[in-house]
């Protein structure tokens, strides 16, 4: 396989960060380091990223319950917490699934295995999100139409959602919103369009993985998609 691929596959990195780390030349192929991203690799050969050795394993998926006040990288140079310091050192080298903002909590998706990460994302598996958000606003039928429909903010396309209204009052109500996309701070960016002030962002399901009673930064080990097809060539 690519040699970018097989970064991401021992899921030390996604393949968009894999590419970054190969055009860095910090990649060492067999004693020499490495910028061609048309490399092929094996696990018989020997990759070096960053002075960490890679294998394959098989693909492996977990549940966490992030809390607010965590970001979902590996280093911060503003020396915030991240969720890694939520994850007991027996489980093995993970990426996340997508990600939750600082502000953001609730079911967040790690993985072993890059393309995992990769098969969940791509917006053809249309795999679904679902959100509650706690909301400071006004609502109205022509907001709902919007959300249903899609939008574009700032230049940028959001694709339909599907909305629920769980709970309103005059200057507050909650949204169920599930979408696909899963954009870079999708549901935030919308809400600042629409003039509405965030109170709450909590994710409660991923495809078919849900949140249920999982408390507050507790992790569980969970079955890979049985759609996900896994392959080392």
């Amino acid at each position: 396989m690519r040699l970018s691929k097989f970064i991401s596959t021992s899921g030390y990195a996604s393949r968009r960060e894999a590419d970054v780390l190969i055009q860095k030349g910090t990649v060492i192929v067999n004693n020499s380091i490495c910028t061609d991203f048309s490399t092929e690799v094996t696990n018989e050969d020997e990759v070096i990223v960053e002075n960490t050795l890679l294998t394959l394993s098989s693909p492996r998926l977990w549940m966490i319950n992030k809390p607010k006040g965590f970001l979902c990288t590996s280093k911060d140079p503003m020396g915030r917490k991240t969720i890694y310091e939520l994850i007991p050192d027996r489980i093995p080298r993970v990426i996340s699934v997508g990600r939750l903002d600082l502000n953001s909590e609730g079911l967040l998706l790690l993985t072993n295995n890059g393309e995992l990460s990769r098969f969940f994302e791509l917006p053809k598996n249309k795999v679904e999100r679902c959100y509650l958000v706690e909301i400071l606003g006004s609502l109205n039928s022509k907001k709902i139409s919007l959300l249903e429909k899609g939008l574009n903010v700032g230049g940028l396309n959001y694709g339909p959602i599907k909305v629920k209204v769980r709970k309103k009052t005059k200057q507050k109500f909650t949204l169920e919103l599930k979408l696909q996309e899963g954009k870079n701070r999708e549901i935030r960016n919308i809400a600042s369009y629409f003039d509405w002030k965030v109170i709450r962002l909590k994710r409660t399901k991923y495809g078919d993985y849900t949140l249920g009673n999982l408390k507050e930064r507790e992790l569980v080990e969970v079955k890979i998609p049985e759609l996900f097809t896994y392959s080392t060539r």
